[in-house]
């Protein structure tokens, strides 16, 4: 996991769960105290060597830095310094939510530098391109030529909001842990269900909620309707069809002042 802090550095927590050789749930054959100086030696060995973006630039190597902080989680409370399952889910949970504080009107000048370095790189990267690929560095969505989408720094004036962070804040294993699409099928499901014990006049049966929300898609019943009834045409109140002429014409007047503004970079 992934979390941004106000000085513009990115911290990883990551729990790390080693099992025996019996399959999940298993005693690993591993201390946990060892399985701790293993990754205090990985965060320490791994490196990264980034290419120069251009030919005044020159190579650096990218690390973890010296703040490391590893601890053994147990499944009871104790008093060695380790912490427990559920510390551990208040802690990915706090840091998962939490927020820079920071106003995007008003942002830091160390953050502002950081920003403004990205897209300068992105620049670079992309400068004396034939067909003006640095003009559209910083767009929403860049179309690039084939030969800029190959270098590692074409697309860092795109996620220059994000100080050039373009993975997701979080990232987990699929055995071990709950997906991001199984949570919004859930979610999806719930809100089937209450509208459908609202509508029917009853409460919500929580007996096994947690099985029917969590369960695979192969698990779902799907219910086929095979009859259709008409109900009209057009929008059923006035109020709804102003709001939709007047998104519709917000939508045309940006569609216009952005084909003007790349007329203006083009010209």
């Amino acid at each position: 996991m992934a979390e941004f802090q106000a000085r513009g550095l990115v911290h990883f927590h990551a729990l790390i769960r080693l099992d025996g050789p019996d399959g999940p749930g298993t005693p690993s054959p591993v201390p946990a105290a060892a399985l701790a100086d293993v990754v205090r030696d990985a965060a320490a060995a791994v490196h990264y060597t980034a290419d120069p973006v251009d030919d005044g630039d020159v190579t650096r190597l990218l690390r973890f830095g010296a703040q490391t902080d590893v601890r053994v989680v147990r499944d009871t409370t104790t008093t060695d310094g380790t912490v427990t399952a559920e510390q551990v889910a208040a802690y990915l949970a706090k840091y998962s939510t939490k927020a820079a504080g920071l106003d995007p009107a008003r942002p830091r000048p160390h953050l502002a530098a950081l920003t403004a370095a990205c897209r300068d790189l992105a620049s670079r990267a992309l400068a004396g391109c034939d067909f003006g690929c640095d003009q559209r560095a910083t767009d929403r969505h860049p179309a690039l030529c084939g030969d800029c989408q190959t270098s590692p720094y074409a697309l860092l004036g795109h996620w220059a909001s994000m100080l050039g962070f373009r993975g997701h804040f979080s990232t987990k294993s699929r055995r071990y842990s709950v997906t991001l699409g199984a949570l919004r099928r859930a979610r999806r499901r719930f809100q089937r269900l209450t509208a459908d014990a609202r509508r029917d006049g009853r409460p919500l049966d929580t007996g096994d909620l947690e099985a029917r929300l969590m369960a695979d898609d192969e698990a779902e019943t799907t219910l086929v309707v095979g009859s259709w009834t008409y109900e009209g045409t057009g929008w059923p109140r006035a109020g709804d069809k102003a709001l939709a002429d007047a998104a519709a014409s917000r939508a045309r007047e940006y569609a216009r002042w952005r084909a003007d503004q790349r007329t203006d970079r083009l010209a």
